[in-house]
């Protein structure tokens, strides 16, 4: 069997699911230290469970731990280090750890990872990441403790290991084995029953996982009833997992008001979509309902509802820990995250969360800033032809609206990219605004990009007396 095969295969369903305007960007500091300390941490975890292993398939279970350590360390270079913030989620955990004296404190790595997607998952090594991208949803700390309490269960359960050996004895199996072989000698239609074969194995790895997401929830309910959080919040956190596969602020967000201008109005032409279809079929719709982030959510709150009204107290809190921290670390990551993905040269994602937060924070210098800093790289890398090395395609797995934003992209000609950064930046050209360097790079960027002689001129003498020891040459 391809390694490479069956890790994919692996990870594909081993990560489970759980789950005022600020004044200034708040900056995360770097602890390398730290980084290093956890990669150490999770060999040592890792190198424990492989010597545990039994049976005819150790092998290959030692080469996909080998392989999951190694995708584990790769996901440290997202987490977040800076020492104030991590302190505010150890303290987060603590308030569960100390209260459940069963769970090892010291077995568990609690991260932040600067990811847009809506999760949080344990990978069976100790290490829990709570991605920016769902704490900046959540309401109050009950919530997130919820969400850490299902994490920490994954791991005590063991169900992230249980998950790949369920898959790689499947995959090594007689059956299994003896199905290959056969496809091996088919002339016609290999490839096709090939994806076939391994779409049922992942499916009902999946069903294998919604299983774990039960127990998970039920332990989770069991470790947050010995802590002061309000457990009612673990019912509003499923609620509010119904809707995470919307980013945070699709609601306020019009492709057709952000880039509708007197002088340059809105082309319905660059909302079209090509012939790329998503889950047409009943089989299709299925699929993409079983890649939702967080599925069958009503069903999960049923079956905790009972047991999280018996263990109510009257005197339990909503925050325990820090409440002015959680509401500065939720306003920090729209931020951050939008940083994040511009550094990672994911143009797209950065554009559309900036368009997207900047509808929330209209005046935010930042988030103009960036919006046509993206702009004006797109503009860059569609007329040297390397565009597709920093947006995405569409894609099934995206949500609607980011789709929609991918389609708009594709559609745009270089000199409508050109028309519609000028114009984009030309409505915050203020002096406020001009008296700050990078604001004003990008908006003599967009004048060059869109051929304003006369403007650019005199934009580039002002640049050139004002910032006289600047950074950028023009």
């Amino acid at each position: 069997m391809n390694r490479k095969l069956l890790l994919f295969i692996s990870f594909a369903i081993s990560a489970f699911n759980g789950f005022s305007q600020p004044a200034s960007i708040y900056k995360f500091s770097t602890d390398d230290a730290l980084k290093e300390k956890i990669s150490q941490d999770i060999t040592i975890r890792s190198q424990k469970i492989i010597t545990t292993l039994q049976g005819p398939n150790k092998k290959y279970l030692a080469e996909v731990y080998k392989e999951r350590e190694e995708y584990v360390k790769k996901e440290l270079n997202s987490i977040i280090t800076d020492k104030t913030t991590q302190d505010y989620l150890y303290k987060l955990a603590q308030e569960i750890l100390k209260n459940n004296s069963f769970l090892k404190a010291e077995e568990f790595r609690i991260l932040f990872s600067r990811t847009l997607s809506p999760n949080a998952f344990s990978v069976g090594v100790g290490a829990i990441f709570f991605h920016a991208g769902l704490f900046y949803r959540m309401q109050n700390e009950s919530q997130a403790a919820f969400v850490l309490c299902h994490e920490m269960a994954h791991d005590y359960l063991h169900h992230s290991n249980q998950n790949i050996e369920q898959t790689v004895n499947t995959l090594y199996s007689e059956q299994f084995q003896k199905e290959l072989k056969k496809l091996s000698k088919q002339q016609y239609g290999r490839n096709a029953e090939a994806e076939k074969l391994l779409k049922n194995l992942t499916f009902k790895n999946q069903r294998y996982s919604r299983e774990f997401e039960e127990s998970a929830d039920s332990m989770a309910i069991e470790l947050m009833k010995n802590t002061e959080f309000d457990i009612h919040e673990a019912l509003s956190c499923l609620a509010l997992l119904d809707s995470v596969d919307h980013t945070k602020y699709d609601s306020r967000f019009a492709l057709e008001k952000v880039f509708s201008f007197q002088n340059y109005p809105f082309k319905k032409s660059w909302l079209e979509e090509d012939a790329f279809r998503f889950a047409s079929t009943e089989e299709e719709q299925k699929e993409a309902e079983l890649l939702k982030t967080h599925p069958d959510c009503a069903v999960r709150i049923d079956r905790i509802k009972e047991k999280v009204n018996r263990y109510y107290k009257n005197n339990s809190k909503r925050f325990v820990v820090d409440e002015r921290m959680f509401n500065e670390l939720k306003s920090a990551f729209d931020y951050d995250i939008i940083k994040y993905y511009h550094q990672h040269k994911n143009i797209s994602v950065a554009l559309f969360l900036s368009l997207q937060t900047l509808q929330v924070y209209p005046d935010d210098l930042y988030l103009q800033t960036m919006a046509g800093k993206c702009l004006n790289e797109i503009y860059d890398r569609q007329k040297n032809h390397t565009l597709g090395t920093v947006i995405d395609l569409p894609n099934p797995e995206f949500n609607k609206s980011y789709n929609s934003f991918l389609h708009f992209l594709q559609n745009l000609r270089l000199p409508e990219v050109a028309a519609l950064s000028y114009y984009f930046l030309l409505q915050y050209q203020t002096p406020s605004n001009t008296s700050n360097e990078e604001f004003t790079r990008e908006l003599i960027l967009s004048k060059v990009n869109f051929d304003k002689t006369d403007e650019k001129q005199q934009w580039m003498d002002f640049y050139r007396k004002n910032f006289p020891t600047s950074k950028y040459n023009f």
